[in-house]
């Protein structure tokens, strides 16, 4: 994603630098933890409930490296597993 900067174009157009601005401006207002706004969360009268989710696409790949792990017994460090979408299952009425 991207231009295409052609010669004699600057590196960052003032768009670009506006739009990295913004962005750094975005993230330091946010919580690097939850990804709530610091202005909210950091607020005393606002109240946060903690909610339990299972994304099926990491519990794929940690129960690969787990398995994989086991079987082969040895360090797997740095090798990275990716996850891919594989389909939806389908639905079963009754």
């Amino acid at each position: 994603m991207g231009r295409v900067r052609e010669p004699g174009e600057p590196e960052w157009t003032q768009e670009d630098t506006l739009l990295a601005v913004e962005w750094q401006r975005l993230a330091d207002e946010t919580c690097g933890g939850c990804g709530h706004l610091l202005s909210e969360s950091l607020d005393e009268a606002n109240e946060y409930a903690a909610k339990r989710i299972t994304c099926f696409a990491c519990q794929a790949k940690e129960k690969a490296e787990k398995a994989a792990t086991e079987r082969e017994g040895a360090d797997l460090s740095g090798q990275k597993l990716t996850v891919v979408w594989a389909g939806t299952r389908p639905v079963i009425d009754g």
